[in-house]
């Protein structure tokens, strides 16, 4: 087999692995859709040149070279069996970028660099980062659809970023919101100005900021689309094919925006015609192709074929070393994954009222309007991620004060797979979320060492105030703050003792006091944990101090 074939078939065994769990596989969650289009995209930028790269030549490889070489490869090993997806993907496209150094030089990157660039705008943004830029784009993007249709004569209305029109309500997600789009606009922006090679600076970077707003109308017309025909068709239309098709329509409208945009730059900034083997500067004058840099010495044809031969070997140990390096699941959270989560919350939970010991006592009820669901994997999996169960209950008490209880379960928590914090989710569902505070639930009025570690917050919508306790367990252990759960996390990866599970237990209230709320809350956990026996303590508390003395 040729070595020029050699290479690229031993990247492929770390690409096709990668790029299958991020497309279609396990991080299916974190793409938008479009990377698959970009990464073609940029395949067919390094196809196109392959005549030019072709005239590059292998270089001498320094110590530098090495150096980023097995840094990048001990990247991956890490990123694949740690699921650290950025790392992953990272080191997937700086191992690409190495081959091509050392297949063509920098004759071939530097005919080839529009591409590698290209790439980085299908990398995966951090969730938070992705919240935190959307929540402005989200309102701005409701607002105008809002008032433009109700212009227009259409019965919409406004709560935050929740669209009411008629009976139906919208909630304006991320994906409509614009980030992601506006990146792959940005990006179809610039491969547009690269294709055209205008001779203009400013030509070309006006188009590339103009994206953005570009962006933000085409997300406005997408909107309007969906609620027009959830208005006229119902829900089921407007959240079935129109969807789909509304992206394509956003896609739509924002080329013949940018093409327009194009033509009334053209106007100002026209095209010069450059004479032949020059090129032309910002003023239009003809400037002297630059001389010829002098060749950098090659290493000879046994030395190429054996470096080729140790690059190659790398890529697949790496590859290997990804694949064996994963840990698996523990045997414990086997087992306590094939137990219901209805199993662990008794239906009824009695009270913990003073009075005499014969008196009947209370209970906590459920809500008989909203009933228990457990939701298997293969339909919540694309809400949660990696959660296998979820339970979701209202409890009433006999006073009339109701809490919500909703817990998640997941049997694989790795640093990268893991539960989601309720701050986090509920800023997804268009929530103002505000005092997250750390706090402790002493369960059995003992002293504050057997407390059980909470977090608790406010997550609100117009006229809609949640107040929100909640814990997480990983494996038995409760989760005391987020470094020392990634620590623990991260080291049960790389000893390879196997990944455990997780649990989070969320309660919240409708109230406007949110000391209020949080008391009602604490209530109903103290409640809770007296009516449960000792293993479905274990389940749902974890395991405080009290309970590892007592046994």
């Amino acid at each position: 087999m040729s070595l020029s074939l050699l290479l690229p078939l031993a990247w492929l065994t770390l690409a096709i692995p990668s790029l299958w769990d991020w497309l279609f596989g396990t991080w299916t969650a974190y793409s938008q859709g479009h990377e698959l289009l970009l990464l073609g995209v940029a395949g067919w930028l390094v196809w196109r040149q392959r005549d030019a790269t072709s005239e590059g030549r292998p270089v001498r490889l320094g110590a530098i070279f090495w150096l980023t070489w097995v840094l990048c490869l001990l990247g991956y090993v890490l990123g694949r069996s740690q699921e650290f997806i950025r790392i992953e993907l990272l080191s997937l496209w700086l191992s690409a970028l190495l081959v091509m150094w050392s297949a063509r030089g920098w004759q071939g990157l530097r005919r080839t660099w529009f591409a590698w660039l290209f790439c980085l705008f299908a990398m995966p943004l951090p969730f938070s980062l992705v919240l935190a830029l959307t929540a402005p784009l989200k309102e701005a993007v409701s607002m105008v659809a809002t008032t433009v249709l109700s212009g227009v004569g259409y019965p919409v209305g406004r709560s935050g970023v929740v669209i009411t029109v008629g009976q139906y309500q919208l909630l304006v997600a991320e994906a409509c919101a614009g980030l992601h789009s506006m990146f792959i606009l940005e990006a179809m922006g610039l491969l547009y100005s690269h294709l055209a090679q205008h001779t203009s600076w400013w030509r070309n970077g006006l188009l590339a900021v103009l994206a953005v707003p570009v962006s933000f109308l085409a997300n406005v017309v997408r909107v309007m689309i969906l609620v027009v025909v959830t208005h006229h068709f119902g829900d089921a239309a407007g959240q079935g094919f129109v969807h789909n098709f509304a992206g394509l329509a956003l896609f739509a409208v924002a080329l013949v925006l940018m093409a327009i945009a194009d033509a009334v730059l053209g106007l100002i900034w026209p095209d010069r015609r450059v004479s032949a083997g020059a090129s032309a500067d910002r003023h239009g004058t003809a400037v002297a192709p630059m001389p010829t840099p002098k060749p950098t010495p090659t290493p000879t044809g046994v030395s190429s074929a054996r470096r080729g031969l140790v690059l190659a070997a790398c890529l697949g140990v790496a590859a290997w070393a990804g694949w064996c390096l994963r840990p698996g699941i523990s045997t414990e959270a086997e087992a306590r994954a094939q137990v219901p989560l209805e199993s662990l919350f008794p239906l009824e939970i009695p009270t913990q009222d003073d009075g005499p010991a014969s008196a009947p006592r209370s209970a906590w009820r459920l809500d008989p309007v909203a009933s228990g669901m457990v939701r298997p994997a293969f339909e919540a999996a694309r809400r949660f991620q990696m959660y296998d169960q979820v339970l979701e209950r209202t409890y009433v008490h006999p006073s009339g004060q109701r809490v919500m209880l909703s817990v998640a379960y997941g049997r694989q928590q790795s640093v990268g797979l893991q539960m989601h914090r309720p701050e986090v989710c509920y800023r997804a569902g268009g929530f103002r979320v505000s005092d997250v505070t750390p706090g402790s639930l002493a369960l059995t009025g003992a002293t504050a060492s057997s407390s059980l570690p909470v977090v608790r917050l406010v997550a609100a919508l117009p006229e809609r105030p949640e107040p929100i306790t909640y814990w997480r367990l990983f494996g038995d252990e409760p989760v005391r703050d987020e470094a020392s759960l990634k620590w623990r996390q991260l080291i049960a990866g790389l000893s390879r003792r196997g990944l455990a599970d997780g649990l989070l237990v969320r309660l919240s209230t409708i109230n406007a006091n949110a000391d209020a709320g949080w008391r009602w809350q604490e209530v109903f956990a103290r409640d809770l944990a007296a009516a449960l026996s000792p293993s479905q303590r274990l389940r749902v508390l974890g395991a405080l101090p009290e309970d590892a003395a007592g046994r």
